[in-house]
Formats: C-alpha cells, structure tokens, sequence
C-alpha cells in the first residue's frame, strides 16, 4: 500500500505541519509520496528532502522583528511583498535545483489566475514551483510562467488531496490547518476588527467551504485537524507553540491511524 501525505495552506498555521510530522515519525509512519499547498508545499519538500529537524530549530528561533524580512522587499509589482525569503529558505532547507531531484515524488499545488484553474508540478524548477504555490494573492508577488500567473494553490485548493491521489497513493493523510473557523479571543474583544483580520478571515471561510466540498468528491483517508484559530496567518512568532499544537493533534489520530493502515 502506497501511503501519501496532503500538507494544508495557511500561513504560519503551517508551522502546526512540523508538530504532526514529528508525532507520524515518531510513530514508524513514513509517507510515499507527499503533495503541499503554499506553506505546506515548502514543509512538504523540506519533510522529503530529510532537513525536517533543521526547520524547526529554525521556526522555534524566529522573533517577531524577523518577520518584514521574511516577507521580502516591499512594494513589488503585483502585491505588497515579493516573497523572496522564500527562494533562501528553499536554498538552505532543500538545496535541490528540480522536483525529481527529492527521495520522493512531490508535487506543490497552485493556481493559475489566467484561467482559473489548479496547476500542479510533479517535476521542474522546485524553488519556482514553491513560490508559485506560496504566493498569497494580493500579498505576495505572483510567479510568471509560461502563459500562466500562478498563486497560492490555497485560492481552490487548500488541502490537495488529489494532487496526493494523482500520485499514486492508495491512503491519504491530510492536514487541514483551516478547520477550526471559531473566532479567536482577541477578535471576540474587540467590536470592529482590523482591515487585515477581515480579509484574513474571509478567504479563510472561502477556502473553508471549497475544502469541505472537495473532501466530500475525494475524501481523504484520515484528516488531522489542528485546531489555530487562536493563531494568525502571520504569526511565525509564535513557531513552538504552533509545533506542539500540531503534535497534538497528530497524536489523537495515531491509534486509528495506525490501525486502518495495519488492516491494509
């Protein structure tokens, strides 16, 4: 039985994706092949590239007057930040020119706004397509290629289940970091929220009813939900609390995890 991981969009709710793959390994669950939308994608080929630990030494020690330069140079045609830390963490966590370079086949999912549809690669330029698939539209600076404008894949697929099935996989694990849409304490105090918790939380309710659609055309096999409702799409602040939200989550799984896998 060949075994597949979707990895979720979300923002720095992506950190929740390396507390769960701790908790899955420390179990003796290893995945096949693996598929990632946005920060999921970055994770998911970091996770397959073996540099996992590296990472989140790395997100535990981030502190929040590091985050303008994760974002990128400011004001780039096409949204408020590049996004070009994102090419320098692929360069010291993965360090592979293409896609079928990794020890597993991956694939990273996006979406091409010139004719609204999901593009996933399975081969070619890695940190393209990792930044295509982490491009937050209107934030992030959108990725030319060829005849298409690609963003994040998060825009109609926010866990990519069937990215993993194209892939081979006869068992889907998802992760799904936009489950929990309960609205944190922070926003319950406040009477008017700010600009940013708006759109922040629209295209959270968006990508949550296009989840709970396709799950239903193409369940995945077990899904973790970690629930961050507490935790802001730009909180890479906050990386071990994050973490151990994750590992949690993936620990109330494991049993029956373990059990459907074992029957197969």
């Amino acid at each position: 039985m060949k075994l597949g991981l979707a990895l979720g969009g979300g923002g720095a709710k992506g950190f929740a994706h390396l507390g769960v793959l701790e908790i899955l390994s420390e179990a003796g669950i290893e995945f096949d092949v693996v598929a990632g939308t946005s920060i999921g994608a970055l994770i998911g080929a970091v996770y397959v590239s073996g540099n996992l630990d590296k990472l989140k030494r790395y997100a535990i020690n981030i502190g929040i007057t590091d985050i303008p330069f994760l974002l990128g140079p400011t004001w780039p045609k096409g949204g408020l930040f590049s996004g070009s830390y994102v090419d320098k963490l692929i360069d010291e966590f993965v360090q592979l020119e293409n896609i079928e370079d990794l020890k597993k086949p991956f694939a990273a999912v996006c979406v091409d706004l010139n004719n609204a549809e999901v593009v996933t690669f399975t081969k070619g330029n890695l940190k393209r397509a990792i930044r295509a698939s982490t491009s937050i539209p209107g934030i992030f600076k959108p990725v030319i290629f060829e005849d298409k404008l690609l963003v994040d894949g998060g825009v109609l697929e926010s866990v990519p289940v069937q990215a993993v099935h194209n892939l081979g996989a006869d068992f889907v694990v998802s992760v799904d970091l936009l489950s929990d849409l309960s609205m944190s304490h922070d926003s319950k105090q406040r009477k008017t929220p700010s600009i940013l918790e708006v759109v922040q939380r629209s295209s959270i309710i968006t990508q949550r009813k296009i989840t709970e659609y396709k799950f239903k055309e193409n369940p995945p096999d077990i899904v973790i939900r970690p629930p961050l409702s507490e935790v802001k799409v730009m909180d890479f602040h906050n990386g071990k609390s994050i973490i151990e939200i994750g590992r949690v989550a993936a620990q109330k799984v494991i049993p029956e995890l373990l059990e459907r896998i074992n029957k197969n």
